[in-house]
């Protein structure tokens, strides 16, 4: 049996662990003072909904439950919007119960040698061990997520007294060039540079792209087109080739800077270029190469 103090003790440590993931998650400007008064507050509500076990109904205690969460949540976190909170409370309980588990396992692994050491030494030991492992792999994904972010480059594509507007990727890796120019080829999807092309162009677009092989007597019949053919690799795959068109402009900006306009060869295609939905387009290597 667990003396009332200790396990005051027990629940601030836990819930000061548990507020500081999701601090470092959604909140990374609220003080350290706040999170400890925040699971002062956790524990102490915590005890008191425990005390009621026996004289007061299921049903009110797992209201109070409720209700003794979000107020710990909006006063810590000073929470206002509904989907703020929603994704703070989905991390209490992803983290509460990731802690509950390393518990449970660390119980179990070592049942025998821990056979007579009182709880309270092994639930803080596994929620410490969940805290260290959530907050490496925190820092490994933040990290991830940098390096993406110094990636992303807002584009500008001009043709033809049209423009588009999105969001690209920069990619070192991308060395996909022009057979006639030498130079590095931006990819986008058919559907993103949609408003680049008249009617016509569009037409002419979709039918190459429904084409196993290019269509050579066709295009050399209508050379006016200004479509050329971009051959691809890659590994495991056949070559493959998709239709480019000139752009007038392509213009990359990091936050309204100016870091690169040229003339070149846009890559189309059908197929689904990033998994994330915040890119659009695919930025060549030599993107940022002076042009001569």
């Amino acid at each position: 049996m667990i003396e009332l103090d200790i396990l005051f003790l027990l629940n601030w440590i836990i819930d000061y662990l548990i507020l500081v993931l999701v601090k470092n998650e959604f909140f990374p400007e609220v003080k350290r003072k706040r999170l400890a008064a925040g699971a002062f507050m956790a524990a102490a509500t915590y005890l008191f909904w425990l005390c009621q076990k026996g004289t007061v109904s299921g049903n009110i205690r797992a209201v109070e439950a409720l209700f003794f969460v979000s107020l710990v949540l909006m006063w810590t976190f000073s929470v206002r919007s509904p989907a703020v909170f929603g994704r703070a409370a989905a991390a209490v309980l992803m983290y509460a119960f990731l802690m509950g588990g390393f518990c449970y396992v660390l119980r179990n692994t070592f049942a025998k040698e821990l056979e007579g050491v009182p709880a309270q030494w092994w639930v803080p030991a596994g929620c410490a061990a969940a805290f260290c492992f959530l907050k490496g792999v925190g820092k490994r994904i933040k990290k991830e997520a940098v390096k993406i972010k110094e990636c992303i480059y807002e584009v500008e594509i001009r043709r033809k007294d049209r423009a588009v507007c999105l969001r690209g990727l920069y990619d070192s890796g991308n060395l996909l060039v022009s057979q006639w120019t030498g130079k590095g080829i931006c990819v986008l999807s058919f559907e993103n540079a949609a408003e680049l092309f008249d009617e016509k162009e569009r037409e002419m677009l979709s039918f190459l792209m429904a084409q196993k092989d290019f269509p050579w007597k066709i295009m050399t019949e209508n050379l006016w087109s200004g479509i050329y053919r971009i051959t691809y690799s890659s590994v495991g795959k056949e070559e493959g080739w998709m239709p480019g068109i000139a752009a007038d402009h392509i213009i990359v900006k990091k936050d309204g800077e100016v870091l690169a306009d040229t003339k070149g060869l846009m890559g189309i295609t059908d197929r689904q270029i990033f998994h994330d939905q915040r890119f659009a387009v695919l930025l060549p290597a030599d993107i940022f190469a002076k042009q001569t």
